[in-house]
């Protein structure tokens, strides 16, 4: 009975305990208010108020103010992105006022680097940063295109806005020359590396980035040897962050594409008119004139009058969604997001479609952190369709009388009619329509580390990765009569599959130690192993049953198959050394040893150092009394060699070919192949190209780091370059690939930033500059001439990519004064007879300087004129806000830049009967003198359409690539309805250019060597669109 009672006791002193201690726990609660203001007495909306050591935190509201439950004894921590944070002792205190300091000490910010970070402050080399924040501002399916004008010498070139078209990249000019246009783009491409493993940057997803690091010296990039001869490109993607709370977040867009402009071409009245005036000038007799002339005049009902512009470029609509998801405890993280998105071409029938999906995370488990990340894109897209002729120069050539449809045509549409002499041009919109050309790319790529930290300082890493890519190609020709000259009575397919296979394995071991608090030492070695392969089959069949089916199974003629496959590897040693001495003094060495299959024994192996020194001096002692003005004053210098393996596969060893036009023979109306043979000789001793990089910069810092400035110059020179040297024709081989060609480039590059604030307005304002010049100094055969659409030359000792032309002087206008040309301008033949110049020169015509005096006009009398590439590249960046409002502007623009019109050519020929360009009624005439337009006349008997001055024309342009204005929804509102954040905002892309160039767009058209040619590129369009973000 004892016992009961005592046990009945107990029990209730637990029981009333049990009730005490939440009452006793409440009571050591208080309720506490605040303000939270910067440094100008304005609210900072949307700051984070949390007790320190707990999850339990608020984020003010639209006026700064928060309330908060707390312990009496707790510690606020309070912070705000681009402030520093504040830690504040409660101390039974109730009400606060909290004033925050901005934070712009970014030199502190880490930038990435290969195979690890570093304090930008520390950073001797040089790096180029771009935040995945500035991207996200940038609506895009295409993470290239985002980076444009981003950093100082990477130039982001496109090379046509038609569908399933990317940008290309490239760091600091050219690196290596190659006439072959694949060879010279993997060259002169930029490695990239994503999360650690070599990738794609077209199948990521810009809503992912969490940072890119461009490195653009050796001193950077020599760690990644033989890959990083043409830079490279870091890219970290969000991984989620450890003690956070799950977070969902979602973005989409919506928007409207357009062709930002239309060539002046003639209707079909004009066009009438020009061309009676070509046949007319050229004596042609009127019953010999095409049929359509007099049957327009007679009744001009009877043919079209069609805009091939209008019909064929139109307005589609774009689109993308986002979602994310990232959560994170204390000893693990994760990030997944997803994406889709869909664009219709500004081309007719054109379009793309991607989606995909990403999943990063990281797990913590004692001395040992493993990771992953795996991504999944696909990409689909209806491209132009092949009509034997560019698609931009069928629709300004097609004559406007042609209709558009003919429901009497197999396909139902219109062309040439017949009987009315007309020309071949086509009706590109019926070849979109009718034909199926499309391409699809699947890639995969999976990373996975394991990572041990035996003791403090020291991480060893494994790291595996394998990227995938799979790609499909389907193109289908029905048959169909598009008009009477365009008939196709023989349906055909083609299909293609390929598969590509990267495998990637790297051991690196990494220690960082202080010693003494001044010295600051990081050590890293590494090992790795990369594998290229692959595979390629493709089959051809003609004749099916119906148009229907477009399957290899029913053709039922001429079947044909093909295959392709390669493999390569790598393997490499490599170190860095990083030291530096109380932030004042810098040292960086690093090197790298690469093996590679592309080269014969005796050559594989290729060994690349580097280093680079920095000096900050306002780190010195002697700078205390500038250092609040100038917080950072650093010198850098670098040097070192990159490697170049991108040379071509099996070049020093003999290949065999076969059904080649050097084997085969024609017999009995087929061609019979002879089996197989060696057509080129093998290259036994050729060896690693290297670049060679010279860098100096100076980062200085004023005002607390308020502006900051970055002035870098560099000379980059190419030893050893790849080029054909001829050899004796009794070799039965023409010539040999040999290292004998040298190429520099040289350049410097301007930055600047600032970040200021006035009141509740605050801005950021980023502007780059950017210059090069690559020059060809040799080549295997000193007279070697690369001459590409007859305009632009790359020869030794010339800049790449220069316009030759010829020179005009004007144009005639009386025969007397080209009588007294030819009289003046000629030579005499072996006979002694007088050769005019320009013989078939008339009143109207262009005069031709004869620029080495031998009286000929030939490819001797051209003259540079100048070039493609800029002499500096613009970027113009701005973020500002005003409380709840925010706008963003990226400007881009290249200066001292020469184009070559194409297009201009195309509509303004006579040799060819096509439409023309409205400039052509505005032709020479003897009551029309004062024109630059020369006189119309059918076959052009002068060539005034020959490769002239007259097509060169400032290619210089200034373009707004995005804008964007945003509203932010009050955090206070947010909350009450359960978001964290929300923002929605109007924009466009490409709103406008100011260019005196008057072809479609001057930026594109972009390759190597190439720059500045614009032929066949459509236009990028011009987007206009609205947004949301939010997050919960």
């Amino acid at each position: 009975m004892v016992k009961t009672r005592t046990y009945s006791k107990v029990m209730q002193l637990v029981l009333l305990l049990s009730f005490m201690f939440p009452v006793l726990g409440f009571a050591q609660t208080i309720e506490i208010t605040g303000t939270v203001l910067d440094n100008s007495s304005t609210p900072v909306i949307g700051a984070s108020v949390l007790e320190k050591g707990t999850t339990n935190g608020i984020i003010t509201d639209f006026d700064g103010k928060f309330k908060l439950s707390v312990s009496k004894n707790a510690t606020l921590s309070v912070s705000y992105v681009g402030y520093k944070p504040q830690e504040i002792p409660v101390n039974g205190q109730t009400v606060f006022n909290i004033t925050l300091k901005e934070d712009n000490e970014l030199l502190d910010e880490v930038v990435v680097i290969g195979y690890g970070t570093q304090k930008k402050s520390d950073v001797s080399g040089s790096v180029a940063s771009v935040s995945g924040e500035k991207l996200s501002k940038i609506p895009t399916a295409n993470a290239e295109m985002a980076l444009q004008g981003m950093a100082p010498g990477l130039m982001v070139n496109f090379g046509s806005g038609a569908a399933g078209s990317s940008a290309s990249l490239q760091v600091r000019g050219v690196t290596s020359w190659k006439s072959d246009e694949t060879e010279s783009g993997e060259s002169n491409g930029p490695l990239v590396i994503i999360d650690g493993a070599p990738g794609n940057m077209s199948y990521l997803n810009p809503e992912d980035i969490k940072s890119i690091s461009v490195l653009k010296d050796a001193a950077t990039a020599a760690i990644y040897g033989a890959r990083a001869a043409a830079g490279v490109i870091l890219i970290e993607t969000h991984r989620g962050a450890t003690n956070t709370k799950p977070k969902v977040s979602f973005s989409a867009y919506w928007g409207i594409t357009d062709t930002p402009k239309k060539l002046p071409v003639c209707n079909a009245e004009e066009f009438i008119k020009v061309r009676k005036m070509a046949l007319t000038n050229a004596g042609t007799p009127e019953e010999d004139w095409p049929v359509y002339i007099k049957e327009y005049e007679r009744d001009p009902s009877q043919f079209a009058d069609t805009d091939w512009q209008d019909e064929y470029y139109r307005r589609g609509f774009t689109q993308k969604y986002n979602v994310g998801y990232t959560a994170g405890s204390d000893k693990s993280n994760i990030s997944l997001s997803a994406f889709y998105s869909n664009t219709d071409g500004v081309a007719i029938a054109t379009g793309d479609e991607k989606f995909g999906f990403r999943l990063n995370s990281d797990v913590t488990i004692g001395k040992f952190k493993m990771g992953e990340s795996v991504n999944y894109s696909k990409w689909n897209a209806e491209l132009e369709s092949n009509s034997g002729f560019s698609s931009i120069y069928q629709i300004t050539n097609m004559e406007p009388l042609a209709p558009l449809y003919d429901e009497n045509n197999i396909g139902g549409y219109g062309g040439a009619i017949s009987g009315m002499g007309m020309s071949d041009a086509g009706n590109q919109i019926a070849y979109n329509k009718l034909l199926d050309n499309s391409q699809s790319n699947d890639y995969i790529a999976a990373s996975g580390y394991l990572q041990y930290e035996p003791i403090k300082g020291l991480v060893l890493k494994f790291n595996a990765s394998r990227n995938i890519y799979f790609g499909k190609l389907h193109q289908f020709t029905p048959t169909y009569e598009i008009g009477s000259l365009k008939v196709n009575t023989r349906a055909s397919l083609y299909e293609e599959r390929s598969q590509t296979i990267n495998d990637l394995l790297e051991f690196t071991a990494n220690y960082n130690t202080t010693i003494k608090e001044d010295h600051n030492l990081s050590v890293l070695l590494g090992l790795s192993q990369e594998e290229n392969k692959y595979e390629e089959i493709s089959s051809y069949g003609e004749v099916f049953e119906n148009n229907e089916l477009d399957n290899l199974g029913h053709a039922q003629e001429n079947y044909a198959v093909g295959g392709y496959e390669s493999r390569s590897g790598l393997r490499s040693l490599f170190g860095r050394l990083n030291y530096n001495y109380k932030m004042r003094y810098m040292v960086m060495a690093s090197f790298r040893y690469d093996g590679s299959s592309r080269f014969a024994e005796g050559n594989k192996w290729g060994f690349f150092p580097s280093m680079s020194l920095g000096w900050n001096i306002a780190n010195e002692e002697f700078w205390e009394p500038f250092k609040e003005k100038v917080s950072t004053f650093k010198f850098r210098l670098s040097y070192g060699g990159l490697g170049n393996q991108q040379i071509g596969l099996y070049k020093y060893i003999p290949t065999l070919s076969s059904n080649n036009n050097t084997l085969n023979y024609p017999f009995g109306g087929q061609n019979t192949s002879l089996g197989y043979a060696i057509t080129s000789l093998p290259s036994n001793n050729i060896k690693w190209e290297t670049t060679y990089y010279k860098n100096i910069g100076l980062d200085v810092s004023l005002w607390n780091n308020k502006l900051e400035l970055t002035a870098e110059a560099y000379i980059k020179d190419t030893h050893d370059m790849l080029s054909s040297k001829d050899i004796s024709l009794c070799t039965g081989y023409g010539s040999i690939l040999v290292n004998d060609g040298k190429l520099r480039t040289t350049g410097a590059e301007f930055q600047a930033i600032y970040h200021g604030s006035a009141g509740d307005f605050k801005y950021d304002l980023d502007l780059n500059l950017s210059h090069y010049r690559s020059v060809l100094k040799e080549m295997a055969n000193p007279d070697y001439l690369d001459e590409y659409g007859g305009a632009i030359r790359t020869y030794v000792g010339g800049e790449i990519g220069e316009f030759w032309v010829y020179r005009t002087a004007g144009i005639f206008q009386s025969q007397k004064e080209v009588d007294e040309w030819n009289k003046e301008h000629g030579y005499k033949d072996q006979n002694g007879n007088w050769q005019k110049m320009q013989p078939s020169a008339k009143p109207g015509d262009i005069k031709f300087v004869d620029q080495n005096g031998d009286g000929k006009l030939d490819t001797n009398d051209k003259v540079k004129v100048g070039s493609g590439t800029p002499k500096v590249s613009l970027g113009f960046n701005v973020n500002l806000s005003y409380k709840a409002f925010d706008l963003v502007a990226n400007f881009y623009g290249n200066f001292g830049a020469k184009r070559y019109n194409y297009t201009k050519y195309q509509l303004e020929r006579m040799d060819q009967v096509f439409n023309y360009g409205k400039n052509c009624l505005d032709a020479w005439t003897p009551d029309n003198t004062d024109t630059d337009i020369p006189r119309a006349v059918s076959g052009d008997p002068n060539k005034n359409s020959r490769q002239s001055d007259r097509f060169v024309e400032n290619g210089d342009y200034l373009r707004l690539n995005n804008l964007q204005i945003g509203y932010n929804l009050p955090a206070n509102y947010c909350k009450k309805i359960g978001l964290s954040n929300l923002r929605i905002y109007v924009g466009g892309t490409r709103l406008f250019t100011i260019t005196k160039y008057t072809g479609y767009d001057p930026s594109t058209g972009s390759a190597a060597g190439r720059m500045g040619f614009d032929y066949a590129s459509v236009p990028l369009s011009r987007d206009y669109m609205m947004g949301i973000k939010f997050g919960f």
